[in-house]
């Protein structure tokens, strides 16, 4: 008999003699490294579309309470209104605490002189010449506004790769223009970063505005410190909103958020937080979405005169 006339069983069951052995040593060894292998094995894919642009999709069903996404910060920083903290820690700090040796900065210990993220406006204070001075300790300091921003320009500047995740959120540049806050940016950041650090020639004031709005959209507040700071995050940035979402975010002591499924999550449903506070009524949930986040939300909750029945937003008749 010709190999052209093997019985088509004989061929299957030739085949499966040797695909069956590679398949049943592929799961021993994701089961061995499962461990490792479940940090990055998530259970959702990032899609695009024109109206929402990228965001997340569940691949599976999820049960409630699992978490979906554990992620440490792109970049941290103070809040740009905030008085006085630690810039490697975020702890409050007073006029007895003391400052980075080199530059001036206001830190709490040794540990946080040395910490990464205080680099940058380490770098950037030490190369203007003259070190950073902070005084007042019981009011919000308007030096502080320039910190985060300054934290991702300096990614811009010498790491190209964090970079590049910053660049890619969005800024909602041209929407910001025409208001009061982008002027105010302008002068009180752009400008002052350019001159106090002398980085004229290495930062446009249109580059910092653009950084000003990434912050101020996509940054998360992490009240982990008597002073809140804040932080930006990768994947995280891509979470839609829903006033009524299907999941919640907390945060680790070491500042990685957590995004955890607080409902059932059907496979192919968005993968939704919420932007705002979930407590305020439709008027005011939609007006804050607008001033800080540029859209009006059209979610399920916000279409629903009666917010699902709750009759959340009325007002209670006086006559009764």
């Amino acid at each position: 008999m010709t190999s052209s006339n093997v019985p088509l069983t004989a061929s299957v069951s030739c085949t499966l003699s040797e695909f069956l052995p590679r398949v049943l040593r592929k799961m021993e060894h994701q089961k061995a490294d499962w461990k490792n292998h479940k940090k990055v094995c998530r259970p959702f894919k990032i899609v695009y579309t024109e109206d929402l642009g990228r965001h997340m999709v569940a691949t599976r069903d999820i049960k409630p309470g699992e978490i979906l996404l554990k992620e440490q910060p792109l970049i941290s920083g103070p809040s740009q209104n905030t008085v006085p903290v630690c810039v490697g820690c975020y702890k409050n700090v007073d006029e007895k605490s003391r400052c980075c040796s080199k530059c001036g900065w206001p830190i709490c210990s040794e540990i946080c002189e040395k910490a990464p993220q205080h680099i940058p406006e380490c770098r950037y204070s030490v190369m203007r010449g003259d070190k950073v001075s902070i005084k007042n300790f019981n009011m919000i300091h308007p030096t502080y506004q320039c910190v985060t921003v300054l934290r991702c320009l300096y990614q811009k500047q010498f790491l190209p790769e964090t970079w590049k995740k910053i660049d890619e959120l969005q800024s909602h540049c041209e929407e910001r223009k025409d208001t009061q806050k982008y002027e105010q940016e302008r002068v009180n950041i752009a400008q002052f970063i350019r001159k106090f650090f002398k980085l004229e020639s290495v930062f446009t004031e249109e580059e910092i505005l653009k950084v000003c709005g990434i912050v101020m959209i996509n940054s998360h507040e992490i009240p982990l410190t008597d002073t809140p700071y804040i932080a930006l995050y990768d994947q995280a940035s891509l979470l839609e909103h829903n006033c009524s979402p299907n999941c919640s975010k907390s945060f680790t002591d070491k500042g990685y958020i957590l995004i955890s499924a607080g409902k059932p999550i059907k496979k192919d449903e968005h993968i939704s937080i919420c932007y705002t506070d979930p407590l305020w009524g439709t008027p005011n949930r939609r007006q804050h979405l607008w001033d800080s986040k540029y859209f009006w939300c059209e979610c399920h909750r916000c279409k629903d005169k009666t917010e699902f029945g709750t009759y959340f937003s009325a007002l209670r008749c006086q006559d009764r």
